[in-house]
């Protein structure tokens, strides 16, 4: 009687122990996946199954079929397309900024310096000025002469009438010559004018020319500055772009068998909001192996 009471007490520790180590085991395989990826182990009699849900945007992601044999550490679930389209993203944004930051943009050259435009002093023409005045004053000078000349012959008697035009001719010859050095000094005059003018065209068109050159300048330093700032928008907006393909691609989870064992069932749990396809995954792990294996985390690679 006491030998069977003993019995019972021991029975009762052993299955204590065992459900107590069955108990850890389930916890430390549920704390090896994150969130994302949740795996349950239940305890059974003989082999242990181990439960594992995934997500995935693709059935082609999953990598396992019913039946098959894993060892430890194969891969169960990958979203590999999408991760080589984000890969080609990546690689399309990295181009991109190596495009925009060898893009050169060269600042535009200020306007070249001019030489001085010098006043000019028109000795030439006031010379021409002062010589066609003097003949103007010295013809005058001769026809008001020949007038008293022939003033004073009209006054003398029994004078010959030929003399009287002879005098007469030479007024006339003085005064057409009087008209010619006017006409010269008119002359010399519209060409000083005429240099005048030339000079003040020349000014207006280089004050012209010096503005149009400043403006120009001006619009080109704001076309530089503007195209400093759109490269400055592609840049951060391309490296905002990358971020995101970066954090994208780190979120991609690739799923990894904990332990060595076969997979007695693949289920689709369905499809969810974000269009991920849940499945679920059921291992059935060896008693030895899942005894003296130590539970893995699922490898999450980016």
């Amino acid at each position: 009687m006491k030998f069977f009471f003993l019995a019972a007490i021991a029975c009762v520790i052993a299955l204590s122990a065992h459900n107590h180590w069955s108990s850890a085991q389930v916890a430390r395989a549920n704390e090896s996946f994150p969130p994302e990826q949740s795996a349950v182990v239940q305890t059974q009699q003989g082999p242990r199954r181990l439960t594992i849900n995934v997500a995935v945007a693709d059935p082609s992601d999953l990598k396992v079929a019913q039946g098959e044999y894993l060892e430890p550490g194969q891969l169960i679930a990958d979203r590999g397309r999408d991760r080589q389209r984000l890969e080609a993203q990546k690689r399309y944004l990295e181009l991109t900024l190596q495009r925009i930051e060898e893009t050169p943009i060269s600042a535009p050259l200020p306007p070249q310096k001019r030489a001085v435009i010098i006043e000019p002093t028109y000795l030439e023409e006031i010379a021409a000025i002062d010589r066609a005045k003097a003949l103007v004053d010295q013809a005058e000078a001769t026809i008001e002469a020949k007038k008293q000349e022939i003033t004073y012959l009209a006054e003398l008697p029994n004078l010959d009438p030929l003399v009287m035009e002879h005098e007469q001719a030479k007024l006339i010859e003085l005064q057409n010559a009087h008209t010619a050095a006017v006409r010269d000094y008119q002359l010399a005059e519209g060409k000083r004018s005429t240099a005048e003018y030339a000079h003040s065209v020349r000014m207006a068109e280089d004050d012209s020319s010096r503005n149009h050159e400043l403006l120009t300048y001006q619009r080109q330093v704001a076309e530089y500055e503007q195209r400093l700032r759109d490269r400055d928008y592609r840049y951060s907006q391309t490296q905002l772009s990358l971020d995101e393909v970066e954090n994208a691609i780190a979120t991609l989870a690739v799923v990894k068998s904990p332990y060595a064992g076969r997979v007695r069932r693949v289920k689709w749990t369905g499809q969810s909001a974000d269009g991920m396809l849940g499945a679920e995954i059921t291992l059935m792990v060896r008693s030895d192996a899942a005894a003296g294996a130590r539970a893995t985390v699922p490898e999450q690679q980016p």
